[in-house]
C-alpha cells in the first residue's frame, strides 16, 4: 500500500467515525450539515486546486436555478460565482461536479434527489451528477433500486454517480466508437449480398471463369476479348483495394457512423475500497494524470460491469441488459449488424451467448 493510499484510508476512517458521532444529531439538518463538511473536506484533497468547492444555488444565463445543492465542485477559471448575503449561485457552465448527500439513503431520497437532478439537467446542466449516502436503509442492489426509480437509467440518467457508504460505488460511462473500426467495407459488401445485393467477388470469378472457356472466348472478337481482360484486371485491383476506399450509405460515410457504449460500472466492497474508488473517480476526472491510482494501490475488490446499452448515431437501442450481481461476459465483444434501407440506416447489436439468462 501507497503512502498516500495509507493517508487516505486513515481519512476516510476518521469521516465514518465522525458520521457515528454525528447521528446522536437530532435535528437533520445541522446533522446533515455535519456530514457535507466532512465529505468535502476529503473531496477537496484530490482535486486539484483550480477546482473550488461550495453548497449554493446553481443558474443558468435565463436565470432559471436548481434547487440549493449540497456539494459543488466549480471552475473558477470557466465563470465566477456570485456571492449575496452568504448565498452561494454558481454558472451552470462553471459546475464541474454536482453532489447530494445523504445520512441514509431510501427510496425516498432517491426519488427526490432524481427529480433535482432533472431540473439540473433542464437549465443545461452535464456534469457528473452524485448521490452519496453513508448508509442505507436496505441490504440489497443499491443500483437495482436506483434503475427502478430512473426511467432514463441505461441513456441518461439523472444520477451519474451512486455511492453507499461501506456497501458499493457504480458510475455511468459512455464511450463513442467509429463502426469502420469494426466494419470494413468488404464486411459491408458482403452483408449487401446476403440481403440480395451485388458481390464484387461473384462478378471477378464469373469473369475468370469466363476467360477459361473456350466457346465463349472463340467467340469474341479481338477488341472484345482486350476488353475482357482489362475489365478482370479493374476488378482484382478494386477488390484488392476496396477497404481503403470511401463508402457512402444513404448520404452518410461510412468513415463517419459513429455508436455509443453505455455501461454501469462499480465495486462492492464493505471496507474502504469504496469510499477510495468514489474518491478515484473524481481525482481522475478532474486531474490531468492518474492520481486515483495512487488511492487504489492496494484495492482487492475489481470492478464490474452491471448494465450495457449500445446506441447508433440514430438513437436506436440495443442490447440492453442488467444484472445486480454483474454480467458475466465480455459487452465490449456484441456481434452486430449493420441495416439500411433508403429511408433510414440503423445498427443492431446482440449480445453474446454467454450472456445470463
Amino acid at each position: 500500500m501507497s503512502i498516500i493510499s495509507k493517508k487516505f484510508n486513515a481519512k476516510i476512517t476518521s469521516l465514518k467515525n465522525e458520521f457515528e458521532v454525528n447521528q446522536d444529531i437530532e435535528h437533520q439538518g445541522v446533522k446533515g450539515g455535519f456530514n457535507e463538511i466532512e465529505l468535502a473536506s476529503l473531496i477537496k484533497d484530490v482535486i486539484p486546486q483550480r477546482y473550488q468547492i461550495t453548497k449554493g444555488i446553481i443558474e443558468n444565463s435565463e436565470g432559471k436555478q436548481s434547487h440549493e445543492t449540497d456539494i459543488l465542485i466549480y471552475d473558477n477559471e470557466i465563470l465566477p460565482l456570485y456571492m449575496k448575503n452568504d448565498l452561494t449561485f454558481v454558472p451552470v457552465e462553471a459546475v464541474k461536479y454536482n453532489f447530494e448527500v445523504k445520512s441514509t439513503l431510501s427510496a425516498t431520497e432517491i426519488k427526490s434527489t432524481i427529480k433535482k437532478f432533472r431540473e439540473f439537467r433542464g437549465i443545461g446542466g452535464y456534469a457528473p451528477t452524485v448521490l452519496f449516502g453513508f448508509s442505507s436503509d436496505m441490504t440489497g442492489s443499491e443500483l437495482s433500486r436506483l434503475k427502478k426509480y430512473d426511467p432514463d437509467f441505461f441513456i441518461n440518467p439523472s444520477v451519474s454517480v451512486l455511492c453507499t457508504s461501506n456497501k458499493s460505488y457504480y458510475f455511468k460511462s459512455v464511450t463513442t466508437h467509429y463502426l469502420k473500426d469494426y466494419l470494413k467495407v468488404s464486411d459491408f459488401l458482403a452483408s449487401t449480398k446476403a440481403s440480395g445485393g451485388m458481390d464484387l467477388k461473384d462478378a471477378a470469378e464469373a469473369m475468370r471463369a469466363l476467360m477459361k472457356n473456350d466457346d465463349a472466348l472463340s467467340m469474341m472478337s479481338r477488341s472484345q476479348f482486350a476488353l475482357a481482360i482489362q475489365s478482370l484486371i479493374k476488378m482484382n485491383d478494386h477488390i484488392s483495394s476496396v477497404d481503403d476506399k470511401s463508402l457512402v450509405i444513404n448520404g452518410q460515410n461510412l468513415s463517419e457512423i459513429t455508436f455509443k457504449i453505455h455501461k454501469w460500472v462499480g465495486v462492492e466492497a464493505c471496507n474502504n475500497e469504496v469510499e477510495l474508488g468514489f474518491l478515484s473517480g473524481i481525482s481522475n476526472t478532474l486531474s490531468q494524470g492518474n492520481f486515483g491510482q495512487y488511492l487504489l494501490s492496494s484495492a482487492t475488490h475489481e470492478s464490474k460491469v452491471y448494465a450495457i446499452c449500445y446506441e447508433d448515431m440514430w438513437g436506436n437501442l440495443s442490447c440492453q441488459d442488467f444484472n445486480e450481481n454483474g454480467l458475466h461476459y465480455d459487452c465490449d465483444s456484441v456481434s452486430y449488424s449493420f441495416q439500411t434501407t433508403q429511408e433510414s440506416s440503423k445498427i443492431i447489436f446482440d449480445i453474446p451467448a454467454a450472456a445470463d439468462g
